[in-house]
């Protein structure tokens, strides 16, 4: 394998060598972006939306999750109800799993982390994107491991036209709800910085779920000729309390999804996070066609959590996650006429140190304290290629080294410690490569077919890594093998007019999926899994004032070997459907219905399929948005038809017939009112 740190310099070299005018010419400001994509996407060989900042103010979504779960092929679920906190995103049916095989970036760089934690929607604000990327299936050549359902960058806005602009947000809602955000932006000839924040409390729909969110963001950037240097900055505070699930036990005539449906038997728990970000760099021209960006990024991140399980158990975790990034790539266009192609090439970096006192409170000694580092070197070669008028080739690869090494300290004598054992250390290396070979061609003007072959990897996470199975249940560092897989895609696309189609047929054969097995009691290496489905989506003007979306999504996913073969993976519905209305009543006043259908599913811990299904459900959204001037006000309402649904559960290995279930919240109202100026 080519070492990080070598690629690396070879490139650093190769920026010295060639200075910004060795060819006469006088460039131009340049134009960062945080994306690996070809920018005409409509030429990639594979299922893209874009979705831009246009279409989420029209959306009748009210955080980035729900926005994300209106897209074919995307699956969310939601814990609490509040405010995206806890959310969850899936693309093509990962079930419990899905955090660590969708992975999330935010300007180019990743959200996902080294431990299990979720990726924090509630930190990135809808009003603060700009552009939406999402790559259904295997994208780990370009954006790395973790990529195998499916890839979401998340672009934030920049300063925008010259001159200096500015806005505020006001919004009140239900359960107490209170939002404010503002931003301020200014340009000119020389340079360009933003800045935006925003605040919310809610109460939550739910008893013991109070959010607190503050979230910070800004950057700056500085014009030279033939290049531009770039910062990015943020930081968020989130203080959530979690209320648990509801639990159903017919043997015990207990059912609080019907009797106490927001109330919680968790009153103590809770989960606080905090962090900042930091990332820069230049984007600098060699050649009039070849451009090289050298950037650098740090995250740093802080997660407090206290679950009471009553009878004088507890467990509280305080843990810390540092993450170095490097992440320097060379684009070069080339050739001319009708045979042209853009060559990118590049080097990742993440090295992540991650430690975390475990123990009983958050005043007692702890039992366990984890040291972990982890090292990930990447390089990756990517060339998309015209070899005629109406036919590109796409094909890359990526070679990746990760080396974890993990250590815990154990203190018999902390309170609870007396029973448990020090976990021996782990120190390993896995080696492992990504590749992708597609081709698009286009049959006649508006349409288009497409087909694409991938393999991408996952690696576990600490979390997973960090267990305690039987005979012993005895805390330990468990290697679990990297998880792979090899998808097969075949598409269309179709535009004419006012009318906008697609259809994606897809298959996934994996290896080694990392999955938590309830009959082993542990994060295990799973017999050969699949997935496979068809997405559609269609957008189309019926007239001037009405447009309409619509989408369609059948997916399995099950096992294809072992004890479970042909059953289905837990938490994965086979249909979902949406369907949205956009209707400008009169100028400048838009009414936006959407309706949004999840079909029925198999509980967690259900791989022998043998429980009932987590019911289908059906809901309904509207908002009306009226602008008058540098004025916008906008109101919202979710769920309008008071449907009563879950979308998690999990079925208990012990008592035969009982669950637990995570209630979605009922009806409720946002009221916004925007000033810009």
């Amino acid at each position: 394998m080519i070492s990080g740190r070598y690629a690396v310099l070879m490139l650093a070299a190769g920026s010295l060598a060639s200075p910004a005018h060795a060819d006469g010419v006088v460039y131009e400001p340049v134009v960062v972006t945080a994306t690996r994509l070809n920018q005409d996407s409509a030429n990639i060989p594979a299922n893209v939306t874009i979705i831009s900042a246009k279409d989420i103010r029209e959306s009748a979504a009210t955080t980035l999750p729900e926005l994300l779960g209106l897209q074919a092929g995307v699956g969310t679920r939601s814990l609490y109800g509040n405010n995206a906190a806890r959310s969850t995103v899936d693309i093509r049916g990962f079930g419990a799993s899905a955090t660590q095989n969708t992975l999330i970036l935010l300007d180019g760089r990743r959200l996902n982390d080294i431990d299990l934690s979720a990726v924090d929607f509630a930190a990135i604000p809808l009003r603060d994107i700009k552009r939406i990327e999402i790559i259904r299936g295997g994208g780990g050549v370009l954006y790395g491991d973790g990529a195998v359902g499916g890839t979401i960058n998340i672009i934030t806005k920049g300063p925008g036209k010259t001159g200096s602009h500015g806005d505020a947000t006001i919004g009140v809602g239900s359960y107490d709800t209170e939002r404010l955000d503002a931003g301020m932006r200014s340009s000119n000839d020389s340079g360009a910085w933003n800045l935006y924040a925003s605040g919310l409390h809610s109460g939550g729909y739910r008893d013991n779920n109070n959010l607190r969110q503050i979230n910070l963001q800004g950057g700056a950037r500085w014009f030279k000729p033939g290049a531009e240097w770039f910062l990015k900055f943020g930081a968020d505070d989130q203080r959530l309390r979690l209320p648990g699930s509801r639990t159903v036990d017919p043997s015990k005539g207990i059912n609080q999804l019907e009797t106490d449906r927001r109330g919680t038997s968790t009153p103590n728990d809770y989960a606080n996070q905090n962090g900042y970000y930091l990332t820069g760099g230049v984007s600098h021209y060699l050649q009039s066609n070849t451009k090289l960006v050298v950037d650098v990024g740090y995250r740093a991140k802080n997660q407090r959590s206290y679950f009471d399980y009553g009878g004088g158990y507890s467990n509280y975790i305080d843990a810390n996650l540092d993450t170095w990034s490097l992440t320097p790539r060379l684009t070069h266009e080339y050739g001319t006429g009708a045979q042209h192609g853009t060559l990118t090439a590049g080097v990742d970096v993440y090295s992540s140190q991650y430690g975390a006192n475990r123990g009983k409170t958050a005043t007692t000694i702890p039992i366990h304290v984890l040291d972990v580092t982890e090292l990930s070197t990447a390089a990756y070669v990517h060339d998309s290629r015209w070899i005629s008028k109406v036919t590109n080739i796409t094909a890359g690869i990526r070679v990746q080294r990760v080396r974890l090494s993990a250590r815990d300290h154990y203190d018999a004598s902390a309170p609870g410690g007396s029973s448990g054992s020090q976990a021996a250390d782990l120190d390993k290396t896995d080696d492992s490569h990504m590749l992708e070979l597609g081709v698009r061609r286009h049959l006649s003007h508006g349409l288009s077919v497409f087909s694409r072959v991938s393999r991408s990897v996952r690696f576990a996470t600490i979390d997973e890594t960090f267990q305690a199975p039987p005979p012993t249940y005895s805390l330990q560092f468990t290697p679990l093998k990297p998880q792979t897989a090899t998808q097969f895609d075949l598409g269309t696309d179709f535009r004419h007019g006012r009318t906008q189609a697609s259809a994606d047929l897809y298959y996934m054969r994996l290896k080694n999926e990392i999955h938590y097995d309830p009959s082993a009691s542990a994060n295990v290496n799973l017999d050969p899994t699949r997935r496979y489905g068809v997405e559609l989506s269609s957008t189309t003007s019926l007239t001037d004032v009405v447009k309409l979306k619509a989408d369609y999504t059948y997916t399995r996913s099950e096992f294809r070997a072992g004890r479970y073969a042909g059953h289905d993976v837990p938490l994965v519905p086979r249909h979902t459907a949406r369907l949205s209305v956009f209707w400008d009543m009169r100028p400048n006043l838009r009414l936006t219905s959407t309706l949004r259908y999840v079909g029925s599913k198999r509980f967690d811990n259900d791989q022998a399929n043998t429980f009932a299904k987590i019911p289908a459900y059906t809901m309904v959204d509207l908002k009306l948005a009226k602008r008058h001037g540098p004025w916008r006000v906008s109101g919202e309402v979710s769920n309008l038809f008071n449907t009563k649904a879950y979308d998690t559960g999990i079925i208990s290995t012990s008592t035969a017939g009982r669950y637990s279930a995570y209630p979605l919240p009922e009806r409720s109202f946002m009221l916004s009112v925007e000033r810009s100026f």
